[in-house]
C-alpha cells in the first residue's frame, strides 16, 4: 500500500490537528513558523533549512494534548513545566522516520539559549530550536490583540524580548526577528486567511512523494498517542479501536489492504477530539446541550483535517463516519444506510465496544455480556450493522479481550 502525499501539506494538516488543542486559539504553530521564517530570511538561511524550520515550527507543540497545559504555555513567558511537552513531542517525532530529524528542534524549543550554549546540542540545531522558542514567545505576547493593536504594541513586545536576549534567546535572532517585524506586512501576514494562503503557496513548491504503509502507520500512531493522552480515561482508546477494527475486518473477510487502511483510519478517528476541552471529556455526569454540540463537532473536525491530508482517499471518510448510524440519525453528516461503507460500520462498532470496555469518568468497564446487550439494542434500533454485531456475538470474549488489551488481550483470550 502506497499513497502519494505532499509532505508540506501533510505537516500543515497535522499542524491543524495540533492547534485544535488551543480550542479557540487556532493556527499558533503556523504563526510561529511564518514569524520564524521572516527572521531566517533576514539571516540568509538556506532553502532546505527554512523548510525544516517551518516543519518543526508547525509541529513544535505536538507534545501538548490538554487544554490546561496549552493554557499555561500561551499565558506564561517561561512556564516551569514547559519541558514536559517538549520531551513528549520529541519522543512522538522520533518514532516517525519521515519526521524524526525534527525531534531535537522540538525537544529544546523551551530551553534557554544560555543553557544550549553549554550543552552538546549542535550549534545549527541550537540556533533553529531557539528561533522557534523566540517566535513562539512573540506569538504569546501578540495573542491577546488584533492586528492593529499588535502593530501599535510591537515595540513593547520587543522591549520584553530584549530583556531576555542572551539569557533565553540568542541575541542575533532577537535582532533579526525585530528587524523583520518592523514592516506592517509582517503582522498582516499573520491574519488567518492570508496566513493559510501563503502556506498553500509554499506547499505548491514542494514535490509530492510516495509513502509506504509503515511510514503512514508511524504518522497515524503518533497522532493516536497524542489523542489518547488527552484524558486519562481515553488512554490507548485509539490504539485499541484500531486493533479491534482490524480484528473485525479480518474476521469478516475484508482483504489485507482494506484491513491496513481501516487500521490507519481507526488510529485517527478521534483526531477532532483534540479540540474538545478537558472538562467536557472528564465530566462526571451528563453533558448539557452546548457540551454535546462541542463533542459532536469532533468527527467533523476529523474529516476536515484528514481530507486535507488524504484528499478523496477512504481514510478520511471511514474515520469521520464512526458516529453515523444506519437509521440516518447519527452525526455530524446524518448519512443514510446506503451511504455508509462497510468499513465505517466496522469502525463504529469497534469504537462503541472499546468505549464500553474502558473505564470512563461516569462508569466502570462493562463485562462482555453487558456490552453485547447494548450492541443488540443498538442494532435493533437500526443504528449498527447486524453482520458486524453478529460477528462480535460469535466471538464475544475475543472481541472484549482485544478491545481491552489489543493483541496481548487476544492472546490471553485464546489461551
Amino acid at each position: 500500500m502506497t499513497l502519494c502525499i505532499n509532505l508540506f501539506r501533510a505537516v500543515d494538516a497535522l499542524s491543524s490537528a495540533v492547534d485544535l488543542v488551543g480550542v479557540d486559539d487556532a493556527m499558533h504553530g503556523k504563526r510561529v513558523g511564518v514569524m520564524a521564517l521572516h527572521a531566517a530570511e533576514e539571516l540568509g538561511w538556506s532553502e532546505w533549512r527554512k523548510l525544516d524550520l517551518l516543519y518543526a515550527s508547525f509541529l513544535h507543540d505536538c507534545g501538548v494534548s490538554t487544554t490546561e497545559e496549552h493554557g499555561h504555555l500561551v499565558s506564561e513567558l517561561e512556564w516551569s513545566n514547559a519541558q514536559h511537552h517538549c520531551e513528549r513531542g520529541a519522543q512522538h517525532l522520533s518514532r516517525v522516520p519521515l519526521l524524526s530529524h525534527l525531534a531535537p528542534y522540538v525537544r529544546y524549543h523551551h530551553t534557554r539559549w544560555q543553557t544550549l550554549l553549554n550543552s552538546k546540542v549542535p550549534a545549527a540545531s541550537a540556533e533553529m530550536t531557539n528561533l522557534i522558542f523566540l517566535a513562539d514567545r512573540l506569538d504569546v505576547l501578540r495573542a491577546p490583540f488584533n492586528t492593529a493593536e499588535a502593530l501599535a504594541r510591537k515595540d513593547e513586545f520587543f522591549v520584553t524580548l530584549r530583556k531576555y536576549s542572551g539569557l533565553l534567546f540568542k541575541p542575533e535572532l532577537v535582532e533579526a526577528l525585530e528587524k523583520s517585524a518592523q514592516s506592517e506586512a509582517f503582522w498582516f501576514s499573520l491574519e488567518p486567511q492570508i496566513l493559510q494562503t501563503h502556506i498553500e503557496d509554499k506547499a505548491a513548491t514542494v514535490e509530492t512523494a510516495l509513502i509506504d504503509l509503515e511510514d503512514l502507520r508511524s504518522i497515524a500512531l503518533m497522532f493516536a498517542r497524542i489523542i489518547d493522552a488527552k484524558s486519562r480515561f481515553t488512554a490507548e482508546h485509539s490504539l485499541r479501536v484500531a486493533d479491534l477494527a482490524r480484528y473485525l475486518a479480518s474476521g469478516l473477510n475484508l482483504d489485507g489492504e482494506t484491513c491496513d487502511t481501516l487500521e490507519i483510519a481507526s488510529y485517527l478517528h478521534d483526531l477532532g477530539k483534540l479540540r474538545v476541552p478537558d472538562a467536557i471529556l472528564e465530566k462526571n455526569g451528563p453533558l448539557d446541550e452546548a457540551e454535546r454540540m462541542t463533542m459532536k463537532r469532533h468527527s467533523f473536525d476529523t474529516y476536515e483535517i484528514l481530507f486535507r491530508l488524504f484528499g478523496h482517499e477512504s481514510i478520511a471518510k471511514w474515520a469521520a463516519f464512526h458516529h453515523e448510524t444506519l437509521s440516518g440519525e447519527g452525526y455530524p453528516f446524518h448519512l443514510k444506510e446506503e451511504e455508509l461503507p462497510k468499513e465505517a460500520r466496522i469502525l463504529a462498532v469497534a469504537d462503541i465496544v472499546q468505549a464500553l470496555v474502558q473505564n470512563r469518568p461516569y462508569r466502570m468497564s462493562l463485562p462482555p455480556q453487558e456490552v453485547m446487550g447494548i450492541l443488540e439494542e443498538m442494532t435493533a434500533a437500526g443504528r449498527l450493522d447486524g453482520e458486524v454485531v453478529g460477528f462480535v456475538r460469535d466471538n464475544l470474549l475475543q472481541c472484549w479481550a482485544v478491545a481491552g488489551g489489543g493483541q496481548a488481550g487476544l492472546r490471553l483470550a485464546a489461551e
